[in-house]
């Protein structure tokens, strides 16, 4: 399983597994981009946490809107249902 942080508005997203090391998350978003501002934490998930308990919300570092955050198989299987309605 996969975490992903989807921007809906400019398709800017970044995926890891929950249990990634934070500072395996910082050095891939430094490398790779994007760079989205999540909280402290040890794990992806943590990180995640702590951001949307603080703010309430991620926002994407492309447009600024808020992101949807979701398991990457789910997001990417509802995507392509609702390409094919």
């Amino acid at each position: 399983m996969q975490i992903e942080l989807h921007c809906p508005r400019c398709a800017c997203h970044f995926t890891a597994p929950p249990d990634t090391p934070g500072s395996e998350i910082l050095d891939r978003m430094i490398d790779e981009g994007p760079w989205f501002a999540l909280g402290e934490g040890d794990t992806f998930e943590d990180m995640i946490f702590a951001a949307l308990t603080a703010r309430g919300r991620i926002c994407c570092p492309d447009c600024r809107e808020a992101v949807c955050v979701s398991e990457e198989t789910l997001g990417q299987m509802a995507r392509e249902y609702s390409s094919c309605l």
